[in-house]
């Protein structure tokens, strides 16, 4: 039986000291470190399977939670309603603490946008690569580049003057 994951702001209503009692840190991951007599042959192992979404999740009594969140509660205590986990490198199966940070919604789709290299594409007219980003609900031409390195580096350029966000 699937189940659908909502990957926005879950409230983690589990607290720190039940997420310490269950799990220990290891490399980057939660291990299991407490659990049923049933499942003592996952002692040791890490916790969760990857969701079809490409995020791990841990299952605790049946209920299916986003690893990174739980991650963050284990290390920090909560996790504000209002914010996004995100994963600063890309990789939402990397849950390492020093990986992730506490976002906006806005943050975390900038930084997606910025890992995913939108801002150009290739124009067949010109034979060229194009670059552009919105602000504001405006687009703003970038210029066009011969190669898709110096496109890039003009829509990373101008994602700090046109997209400011704030330094968690």
């Amino acid at each position: 039986m699937g189940y659908n994951l909502v990957m926005q702001a879950n409230k983690i209503t589990l607290e720190q000291s039940l997420l310490k009692e269950l799990f220990d840190y290891k490399n980057g991951q939660l291990v299991w470190k407490k659990l049923s007599l049933k499942k003592i042959y996952l002692l040791g192992q890490v916790a969760g399977a990857i969701h079809h979404s490409g995020y791990r999740t841990i299952k605790i009594n049946d209920i299916p939670y986003p690893a990174h969140r739980l991650m963050w509660v284990y290390h920090n205590g909560t996790i504000d309603e209002n914010l996004q986990i995100d994963h600063i490198n890309g990789d939402k199966t990397d849950n390492s603490i020093e990986n992730l940070r506490l976002v906006t919604a806005q943050e975390n789709a900038f930084n997606r946008s910025r890992l995913n290299a939108k801002g150009y594409t290739w124009n067949k007219k010109t034979n060229k690569w194009q670059a552009q980003i919105k602000a504001n609900n405006i687009f703003k031409y970038l210029g066009s580049f011969l190669t898709e390195q110096e496109a890039r580096n003009a829509y990373l350029k101008a994602v700090t003057t046109y997209h400011k966000i704030r330094i968690v």
